[in-house]
């Protein structure tokens, strides 16, 4: 009788949506892997995918630049790269002139694995850094969120969001001359009606299955009315990131770490600036900015069930904030870069960082955040709050 009369009340609670039992992680002390935190170079306005000419002590340069995606580089790749290559070939380029590539994150390694197959002739990638990058610390959702562009910038930004979309789809398809399919994978992501998903532009354009209209059920007297149900990429951004090194490192590109203060560091006459960040020196661009994310990272003892769906939400019990769930496999940092395994991840933060914020200072918002994260998700997931002791 009790199981009949739960039954009834959630039908009358939901009416005719569809209800969707999902099993949650299990959160606790042992369960919570490890805590990850990094910048997105966001820019603010539009991203910086332009032609600019620079002069220098080492003369004229034709610099490419293509940078500032947020959170949202993983979505924007493809799309980016191809209309920054567009805007190179616009100058009807020489292909045996030699080009150097500015930074080594997902746009980096794609640049220069492209423009080698459309026959030029990159020297090298010179980059800061390699493993300690938001490329590989990102979630793999594919939707444009966590960025900050204008109103006239976003049909621009459904564009590019579109050809990334489709060459996601090669990929899957196994159609994609370096990506292998295993990379990708469509599962469904849960968001309230109040949340923009992100992916609205795809479902428009026919791309992905229409919306469904559910209630989320987690089995624990934890139900969410008025949810709606996309399809969607979930992308494995590891596994990318380790084939488009294995592709660069394939064609004998070789790979410098070493930080550029000006384009009149580097010998080439032509620049492919894919250096996020690192924009806000070389280009002098103050709407370059960093947005501090924090993620928590599940382990095996979290459970397996809630890898097969993603969770992007504004969150039901803080206002202003939101909740996301992800089945990232694997994290690679720069302490291990040969990664580890884990149940997927938990956020998440949007926090832009103010210029001159001290080292002590950042350390105080990751330690609240990280405390923060843990509660909301618990508090979202099971109704209760995040046993800090077992």
């Amino acid at each position: 009788m009790t199981k009949l009369f739960a039954l009834f009340t959630l039908f009358i609670a939901t009416g005719f949506a569809t209800v969707v039992q999902l099993t949650p992680p299990l959160l606790n002390t042992e369960t919570i892997r490890s805590e990850i935190a990094c910048n997105r170079p966001m820019r603010i306005g539009r991203f910086n995918i332009s032609k600019e000419d620079f002069s220098g002590e080492k003369g004229a340069k034709t610099v490419i630049n293509c940078l500032g995606h947020g959170g949202s580089g993983w979505t924007t790749l493809f799309g980016s790269v191809n209309q920054a290559i567009r805007l190179f070939e616009a100058t009807q380029p020489n292909k045996i002139v030699p080009i150097r590539v500015i930074g080594a994150g997902c746009m980096g390694l794609t640049v220069a694995a492209e423009l080698t197959r459309l026959g030029y002739k990159v020297a090298g990638i010179t980059a800061k850094e390699f493993y300690d990058t938001a490329s590989w610390r990102a979630t793999g959702y594919f939707a444009l969120v966590s960025v900050k562009t204008s109103p006239e910038e976003q049909e621009n930004l459904n564009l590019i969001g579109m050809d990334t979309f489709r060459t996601y789809q090669q990929i899957e398809q196994n159609r994609h001359p370096f990506l292998f399919p295993d990379t990708v994978r469509m599962i469904p992501v849960y968001c309230s009606k109040e949340t923009d998903s992100g992916v609205e532009d795809l479902e428009i354009r026919g791309l992905i299955p229409p919306r469904e209209e559910v209630t989320l059920d987690f089995g624990n007297g934890v139900i969410y009315p008025d949810y709606v149900k996309y399809m969607t990429y979930f992308m494995d951004v590891t596994k990318i990131m380790r084939q488009l090194n294995i592709e660069v490192d394939r064609i004998g590109i070789p790979i410098e770490i070493k930080e550029l203060n000006s384009f009149d560091e580097v010998d080439e006459a032509v620049v492919f600036n894919c250096s996020g960040l690192g924009g806000k020196v070389l280009n002098g661009d103050n709407n370059l900015v960093p947005v501090r994310g924090h993620l928590l990272l599940m382990d095996e003892k979290s459970g397996i069930d809630h890898m097969d769906y993603m969770i992007y939400t504004k969150d039901p019990n803080a206002e202003g904030k939101y909740i996301y769930m992800f089945p990232k496999p694997r994290q690679v940092t720069l302490v291990e870069q040969e990664g580890y395994d884990c149940q997927g991840l938990l956020g998440g933060t949007f926090i832009p960082l103010k210029d001159g914020i001290s080292q002590e200072e950042v350390a105080q918002i990751d330690r609240k955040s990280f405390e923060d994260l843990r509660h909301r998700n618990a508090l979202f997931f099971t109704g209760k709050p995040f046993p800090e002791k077992n």
